[in-house]
């Protein structure tokens, strides 16, 4: 028995162990609030409803349908992983970006009129749409750098200007927009832009929206993984981000580091565009607020403890919950209510942080009492 406890409190210690423990316990708490609320609409239906929610493609009885829908959410769920690791990016730099919404709007410009527009090679438009991202960042990044402006204030200028200015040239080019529906025509499988299903829709009863974009995430989220654990660049970067006077003089230069970190922020919220629109299952659509992802990504970065490989099961638990709230309106309540849940979710994601420090302060307690006891039997 005291093999066990000795075995749990050792892992207790470990910061991962905390990231889990303190992620699941806001996602628990927002399930309840959820419930709760289902509980005040119809109290009847109440389980019904929670049960839709958490099972989401399991509700269904044919399997094909189990399959359709899995994948479905499995391939909306990429772009939210791409989207969180923007923001864990530059919190590794000591940056807040709120700017990645403007960094998506910006590479949906960019699709918009090399992918649905001159239809080229979908890697191509990948990149590209990458590249805009970064670039549309770095600006944040050059603010701040050199001339000491908030990333927050420029981010979220930035995201104003990118999302009027891509509705207004979209809007004003009838050869990339639909004017009738106010959106951008839709990337097809036939399109050459369309990422290629490299047989994965098979496996999910022929769903065209999975393929080659999930599998890159993945890729992707390990190289973030691999960047900060083993590389001199990542070092540099978390270095820079902890305390950038001490960077500098130890020869770490902090201008640069914010500029790769913003540059790769921004990469990614492109990146997340990309897997959005290039999948066919989204267009843009004329807006007056910029697009609600970049900041559901803060919300899956911090419920994913800031770590790479966090995020992914995070920003799948999003998106599960999500869409599986879609699904209640027969039980005749409002879809919004899976979205009350992720919102409340989304806000104690934030207490994340402060839960694995109450953690630390406790264990840093018993240390002290277990030293005090030490000497009391000393004497």
């Amino acid at each position: 028995m005291n093999r066990i406890k000795m075995f749990f409190s050792s892992l207790l210690k470990k910061d991962a162990a905390k990231t889990v423990i303190t992620s699941l316990w806001c996602a628990l708490l927002g399930l309840i609030v959820g419930f709760l609320i289902l509980l005040c609409i119809n109290a009847q239906e109440a389980g019904y409803g929670m049960s839709s929610i958490m099972g989401n493609f399991l509700i269904f009885k044919n399997a094909d349908n189990r399959l359709d829908y899995f994948g479905q959410t499995l391939a909306k769920a990429a772009p939210l992983i791409a989207m969180s690791l923007s923001i864990l990016v530059c919190y590794k730099a000591g940056l807040f970006n709120l700017g990645a919404s403007g960094q998506y709007s910006v590479a949906v410009l960019v699709i918009s009129f090399m992918g649905a527009g001159a239809n080229l090679p979908w890697w191509l438009v990948m990149v590209a749409a990458m590249i805009a991202g970064a670039l549309w960042s770095m600006i944040a990044g050059a603010l701040k750098v050199f001339f000491n402006v908030n990333e927050v204030i420029s981010g979220i200028m930035l995201n104003w200007i990118a999302l009027y200015l891509v509705n207004g040239i979209l809007s004003a080019n009838a050869t990339v927009w639909d004017s009738t529906h106010s959106e951008a025509f839709t990337i097809s499988g036939e399109s050459n832009a369309h990422i290629p299903t490299i047989g994965l829709d098979k496996l999910f009863a022929g769903n065209s929206i999975v393929g080659l974009g999930m599998v890159l995430i993945l890729v992707v989220a390990i190289a973030i993984f691999v960047l900060f654990k083993k590389t001199t660049i990542g070092y540099e970067i978390k270095a820079a981000g902890l305390n950038g006077d001490a960077a500098d003089y130890a020869g770490i230069s902090k201008v640069k580091n914010i500029l790769i970190a913003t540059a790769i922020s921004g990469a990614l919220a492109g990146f997340a565009a990309s897997l959005n629109l290039q999948n066919g299952f989204t267009s843009w659509r004329l807006s007056s607020a910029p697009p609600l992802i970049g900041f559901q990504g803060i919300s899956a970065a911090f419920l994913g403890g800031l770590h790479p490989i966090g995020v992914i099961f995070s920003s799948y638990f999003i998106e599960h919950v999500t869409e599986g709230g879609s699904m209640i309106t027969d039980l005749g309540f409002a879809p919004e209510v899976a979205s009350i849940i992720t919102s409340v979710i989304i806000y104690l994601s934030g207490f994340v942080a402060f839960l694995k420090e109450m953690m630390r302060k406790s264990e840093i307690k018993e240390q002290l009492e277990s030293i005090s006891r030490i000497k009391g039997a000393g004497k």
